[in-house]
């Protein structure tokens, strides 16, 4: 028997789900609770104000340029058509008016700690990089409970004395992405994420491998204005949906570059190493401390530790097309048996129901 089976006598009636609208990690998870029998809300936090958008950033962003104040500091911080005041104080009046038995607090965006006060049970699930470990432990005391998808950043709250923390990585909806039907494989390789230095570099070699890529991502068309190699295979600033799933089945090798890296070496895994897999398409992305905990490399997906090696594997795995494919599979296999939402949500069950039975 599960642990969700097991105590699913605790299990609470309605979820309250806050996180932003992209990527739409609330409509997997409403989606999943609804199939476990949960019935799941959802809270938009990047939903704003106009005298915000208008004003207060305009403000702030001058002030910061002209060197007025600092960057580190805000002019508006504590009016409350601020965003930060704005949804801390949206989201206490909808716990209020929705009275969740459960509110799982995805943390993106930043909330003040009062925005939770009433709230039965407040878990938080931190999806950002390691290297700003120090903002999760700093709230770590406001949540009955906290999950982290870096391995390392629950190691430094075990450090710090923090005992209600918890490993939670990423998962993927294979209703969502999926194998599709027919789609041949004529892109080589693709890449899909915010420009960075460090990614040019990875796009650059990779275009030494093959001219035939495609590319997705903010700041890629000013970042690439002069380089026509580079610029030729930006196709978008964003992508999401169906058309990410087409270009995930219409790619040879998927490329997963992150930004992430603390001092002993990256932690963490983004949601594509499960959704490139869930669409039986093979991924190639640079390596994480706790990756073969969840999903293992040369079985369902292939890692690199550095520029030589990322560039021998994409020309290796873009040569051996039976392999590739086989490693894909696997990977679709795997993901749909061990890495879904409803798994995810399990886990969230788990330690909602040890915390009701010690209250």
């Amino acid at each position: 028997m599960s642990g969700y089976d097991s105590i699913r006598s605790a299990v609470p009636r309605r979820v309250l789900i806050a996180y932003t609208s992209r990527p739409p990690t609330i409509e997997y998870l409403k989606a999943a609770f609804a199939r476990r029998g949960i019935e799941a809300r959802g809270f938009l936090a990047d939903e704003n104000t106009w005298f915000d958008r208008l004003v207060i950033r305009r403000v702030n962003k001058l002030a910061h340029n002209l060197r007025v104040i600092p960057k580190s500091r805000v002019l508006f911080a504590d009016h409350p058509w601020a965003h930060f005041n704005h949804r801390s104080r949206r989201l206490r009046e909808e716990i209020a008016a929705y009275d969740p038995d459960l509110v799982l607090l995805i943390r993106g965006l930043g909330f003040r700690r009062w925005a939770t006060e009433g709230a039965r049970t407040a878990l938080g699930w931190w999806v950002e990089a390691d290297q700003r470990v120090d903002e999760a432990l700093g709230e770590v005391p406001w949540f009955d409970g906290y999950f982290f998808i870096n391995s390392s950043s629950v190691e430094a709250a075990r450090a710090a004395g923090h005992r209600h923390v918890h490993y939670l990585p990423h998962a993927a909806d294979p209703s969502v992405f999926r194998p599709l039907p027919g789609n041949a494989r004529d892109i080589d390789f693709s890449f899909v994420g915010l420009w960075s230095r460090k990614r040019q570099e990875y796009i650059e070699a990779a275009l030494e491998v093959s001219g035939n890529g495609a590319l997705y991502g903010p700041k890629w068309y000013a970042k690439t204005f002069r380089d026509a190699r580079l610029r030729r295979i930006v196709r978008g600033r964003y992508i999401a949906g169906e058309a990410l799933v087409r270009l995930y089945n219409r790619t040879k090798v998927v490329i997963n570059v992150t930004n992430w890296g603390a001092a002993t070496g990256r932690s963490g895994m983004t949601m594509r190493l499960f959704e490139v897999p869930a669409c039986g398409s093979f991924l190639l992305t640079d390596h994480s401390l706790e990756i073969a905990q969840v999903i293992t490399p040369g079985e369902h997906l292939e890692t690199f530790s550095d520029l030589a090696e990322f560039r021998e594997k994409l020309r290796r795995y873009l040569a051996a097309d039976a392999e590739r494919e086989r490693i894909a599979a696997q990977g679709r296999a795997h993901v749909a048996a061990h890495c879904t939402y409803e798994r995810t949500v399990d886990r969230i069950c788990e330690v909602y129901a040890r915390l009701r039975i010690k209250a």
